[in-house]
């Protein structure tokens, strides 16, 4: 699926920078080389960073 249709940003490519140590939305564009162009896709890649950051923070407050 397509997370930024601007700069053709795939949710597999969000979720990689992410885990690669992107925690800010700007952190991924950086990561591929582009900037945000419409925005669009600003809140569904927020998701991503929670989703995969999330879990690690939980696992740790759980020890």
């Amino acid at each position: 699926m397509y997370v930024c249709v601007c700069n053709g940003l795939r949710e597999k490519q969000v979720r990689n920078a992410v885990k690669g140590g992107a925690d800010t939305v700007g952190r991924i564009f950086k990561a591929h080389g582009c900037k945000p162009d419409c925005a669009q896709c600003i809140g569904c890649m927020r998701d991503f960073i929670e989703e995969e950051i999330a879990p690690t923070d939980q696992l740790l407050a759980a020890e």
